[in-house]
């Protein structure tokens, strides 16, 4: 077995000069104490380059020795970044920190850096100021001088800590690592004297040996790596996953525990009568009476007017400044402000004491030996009227609407001159909302027309404080960002017009108010319009336990929170035919989670209250079933607003009332394209589009120059092709459509610009650019449509006829082509005789029937079969409202009838799509208008 030999030359000069402690790090010899690991030379130039971890912990007489040697290879430049630099940080006030090996070994040689000279720097904690961090710890640091390659680094250090807090008593903790973590050896001991009241205790799954003893000491030796961990549930809760710790110490119980730490606690509340502490309990006690009112504006007091400053508790310092230290410097960590907060409650005669708590992985702590290092933070325990309140000084924006909150620590251990057990903190449904959102959609223009909308969301508490900075730097640019990104978020493509912020510094609640203009909330499915008021299809439990190692594991749930919504619609036509469907009113719950809905139509408006009502919480494993079924029951509580038949589409209002009834969101729109940036377009887009929306095709085209002008896109030009089209003007729709090729070349653009080139009447230049393409096997059922309506408009009707069936004949089951071949017979008025056959295969073949059906009606149309022609685009306008082919159609044979009623049609359909009128005359459909 290989040893790191010899006494090093810094022992030797050690031992004979005195250890002075506290503030200077100390070379000296390796204890007595400590078992010195011996390293086996085949780790030394192969495996893992962890060659050494060993962890070592002597508990005797009130003082913690922790001794850590470490041996570790540098393979390469990252390793020697990482190794080159060590630091070791420790509390003065407390003890003293050792380096008994500082080696490096090259090629069988021992180079001694401490015999050299070397020493560690000494830093302070202090310099986390800006962290809000001050604790007195100081940091030994040191770069490895001339460390390189292929070295083998050792070095040894040990601290020495006796906790004035804890008199006598003693604690420490040890992580205990597992595969499959690589090291070539390690292990864990803690030592003790036989006959001292000492516990030791791990996590149930780790299996740790009997101690060993030896001359006099109890030696417990845990081998490392543990064995590999079984995987866990991401919600289990945390005690299941929580690292693996070695706990040792000499408290005997919580109770203990409590005791002796209570007085520093106690003592430290004191306030000096007729002090400046003093007047201000007594200007609460003035204020009211109430012990509820006094709890609140004494944690405001605390909350508001002494800063945070980390003096760390997590760290191992106990003792708390005094209630009057830190009123008068006006900052202090959660042990200040917690002794602070109680003893101003006891001056106001409210019941108070400072309790122990940890912020994360309480649950596990009635699984844990009884030990301060349990805990990392203080809160303030308050009783009145038999109930508990949990108060942190450390938090902020707590007032009397949200003063029972339970925080969301699982266990607490009060600090009694009594002593004290673990007390589970109960959790209760929080009284007030954490957020709150109070909507107006105005949709009275229209269910197909958009909707301008007011948004006001409250945010309480703490989470709420965010907007009392915003709303006190009054920076214009955080508003402003604060609207582009609810725009951005929006589903609706919502165009904010004004945003304001305000924070009530009673309630402690901030509100952002957000207005602006969205496109229609209703939507078109399977014949009918509607608009989804309320959706629960969020909500899911379900939570896996089929493994068997996971059967026993319960479910662990989120924190407490609460929130609340009001969202009301204004309706077209005051509100007069449309229905709900759905769930109106539920008050149902499952795990830890309770929801409730009330929504009423009435009065031209629907009203939605939602409340969602959540707490921490666990499910036991046996009540999985239930609250899955609960879930699933709640999910589908739907709720859908259904406008009426005889609704009002945008298209059957004339030109003048259109721009009345959508006049509010016009001026929105601008507004919003106003306020945007120079770079940023998405408003005016937004406008764009909402006159395409309202077939104001001159606007579109002149917001879409402006885009195109500065930021050009192949869908920009495709859009701005569209509305030429919609304007007649076909030779600016190709150059613009060839614009969106040059960007993005696609075949179905090429065939988009064929069918328009030829309809302008340059069908030979069409059938060049078609020819020219190249095209895949995928892609030829569309160049085929293509080509064959292009020859078509040609005029060599049997070529293009010819051309599909050819194709069809190789794709028969292709709904693209047999619907392309019903149209194509129909609007061209030939292959009559077998073009039924092709229409109803395109239908039986197809999910998507409206255009189908339009298909259809043409070649019915075409021979002459009027009535069958008005069943079908009836059909596919029921379908889909917004056809304006179909309704051009329909009303130009009502006109053939002499049915008034066609006219309205015809016009409606050209106020939608102008460029229909020209279209069909190129089939000879021309009705006198």
């Amino acid at each position: 077995m290989y040893k790191f030999s010899g006494i090093s030359a810094f022992a030797l000069v050690a031992i004979s000069a005195p250890a002075y402690a506290g503030e200077e790090v100390q070379y000296e010899a390796t204890p007595d104490w400590v078992v010195e690991a011996t390293i086996d030379p085949a780790t030394i130039d192969g495996g893992p380059s962890d060659i050494l971890y060993d962890w070592q912990h002597r508990l005797d007489g009130g003082m913690v020795h922790e001794y850590g040697d470490r041996v570790v290879r540098i393979d390469n430049p990252t390793s020697l970044r990482d190794e080159g630099t060590l630091q070791y940080t420790w509390a003065p006030d407390k003890g003293d920190l050792f380096i008994h090996r500082f080696e490096i070994l090259r090629e069988g040689e021992i180079i001694d850096l401490a015999a050299q000279g070397v020493e560690f720097d000494i830093i302070r904690r202090e310099k986390g100021l800006e962290s809000r961090l001050l604790d007195g710890r100081l940091t030994a640091t040191v770069a490895v001088p001339g460390l390189q390659e292929g070295d083998v680094l050792r070095v040894a250090h040990s601290i020495t800590l006796s906790d004035q807090a804890l008199g006598e008593e003693v604690q420490a903790l040890q992580y205990l690592p597992s595969e499959p973590w690589r090291v070539g050896q390690a292990r864990a001991i803690m030592s003790w004297p036989v006959g001292s009241d000492i516990a030791f205790r791990a996590e149930a799954a780790v299996i740790l040996p009997d101690p060993v003893v030896r001359d006099g000491y109890n030696f417990l030796n845990v081998e490392l790596p543990l064995a590999e961990r079984d995987d866990m549930p991401s919600d289990a809760p945390s005690r299941f996953s929580r690292p693996y710790v070695l706990r040792a110490g000499s408290f005997e119980s919580w109770q203990e525990l409590s005791m002796v730490m209570e007085p520093h606690f106690t003592q430290a509340a004191t306030i000096v009568p007729g002090g400046k502490l003093s007047a201000e309990a007594a200007t609460i006690a003035a204020a009211t009476d109430d012990p509820l009112e006094r709890t609140a504006l004494a944690v405001r007091l605390v909350q508001d007017q002494v800063s945070y400053l980390l003096n760390g508790l997590d760290g191992g310092n106990y003792l708390p400044q005094t209630a009057e230290e830190t009123w008068e410097k006006r900052y202090g960590d959660c042990k200040a402000k917690s002794v602070l907060l109680m003893a101003v409650l006891r001056q106001l005669g409210v019941e108070a004491d400072v309790v122990l708590v940890a912020s994360e992985g309480g649950d596990a702590l009635p699984d844990l030996l009884p030990m301060p290092a349990n805990f990392d933070h203080m809160i303030v325990k308050v009783s009145i009227d038999g109930v508990d309140y949990w108060l942190d000084g450390t938090s902020t924006a707590t007032r009397l609407n949200n003063l029972a909150n339970v925080p969301p620590f699982h266990y607490a251990l009060t600090l009694s001159p009594e002593g004290a057990d673990l007390a589970k903190m109960e959790q209760r449904p929080r009284a007030f909302p954490d957020m709150s959102a109070d909507v107006v959609f105005d949709h009275t223009a229209g269910i197909d027309l958009p909707a301008l909308f007011s948004m006001a969301i409250s945010i309480s508490g703490a989470q709420g404080t965010g907007i009392q900075a915003a709303v006190d730097e009054g920076d214009p640019e955080v508003i402003k960002g604060i609207g582009e990104s609810f725009g951005e978020s929006s589903e609706l493509g919502a165009q904010v017009t004004s945003v304001s912020l305000s924070y009530d510094e009673e309630d402690a609640v901030g509100t952002i108010i957000v207005k602006g203009v969205s496109s229609s909330m209703f939507k078109f499915e399977r014949g009918e319009m509607t608009l989804d008021v309320a959706s629960a299809d969020d909500v899911s439990f379900a939570p896996n336990r089929v493994q068997r190692k996971w059967r026993g594991i319960p479910v662990a749930t989120d924190g407490s929170y609460r929130e609340h919504s009001n969202t009301r619609v204004l309706l077209p036509q005051n509100g007069q035919g449309f229905t709900f469907s759905g769930v109106e009113q539920f008050n149902d719950s499952f795990a830890t989670t309770r929801l409730l809905r009330n929504a009423n139509l009435l009065d031209g408006e629907i009203r939605v209250e939602e409340q969602t009502i959540r707490q921490l919480g666990e499910i036991a494993v046996a009540d999985l079933a239930v609250h899955r079924r609960a879930a699933l029951r709640i999910s589908k509580s739907d709720l859908t607003l259904n406008a009426p038949d005889d609704a009002v589409w945008r298209w059957d209002l004339s030109t003048a009332d259109l721009r009345k009834r959508t006049k509010a969101a016009q001026d929105a729109y601008t507004v919003a394209v106003e306020k945007a940036d120079e770079d940023d377009f998405s408003a005016l887009k937004s406008r764009a589009n909402f006159f395409r929306v309202v077939f104001d095709y001159d606007n579109a085209l002149r917001d879409l120059d402006q885009i195109i002008e500065e930021k050009p896109t192949a869908n920009l030009f495709l859009s701005r092709a569209n509305v030429l089209i919609a304007l007649d003007d076909l030779s600016g729709a190709i150059a613009n459509i060839q614009s969106a090729y040059e960007l993005s070349p696609t075949n179905d653009t090429a065939y988009f610009q064929a069918e328009i080139m030829a309809r302008n009447g340059d069908s030979d230049g069409a059938l060049e650019l078609l020819e020219l393409l190249p095209v895949s096997e995928d892609e030829r059922n569309g160049f085929v449509d293509a080509q064959s309506f292009v020859l078509g408009l040609a005029g060599d009707l049997d070529m293009g006829l010819a051309m599909l069936e050819e194709r069809l004949i190789e794709k028969p089951e292709s709904s693209i082509l047999l619907n392309a071949s019903c149209w194509y017979r129909g609007i061209f008025r030939t292959g009559l005789d077998d073009a039924m056959s092709h229409c109803n295969r395109a239908l039986e073949r197809t999910q998507y029937p409206a255009s189908l059906l339009d298909s259809r009606a043409m070649v019915h149309y075409a021979k002459g079969d009027y009535d069958a022609a008005l069943v079908d685009l009836e059909s596919a306008l029921k379908l889909a409202p917004g056809m304006s082919a179909s309704r051009y159609l329909r009303g130009v044979i009502l006109m053939e009838r002499g049915d008034k009623e066609g006219r309205e049609l015809v016009e409606s359909a050209l106020r939608q799509s102008p460029q229909l009128q020209r279209y069909y005359t190129n089939f000879g459909i021309n009705p006198e208008l």
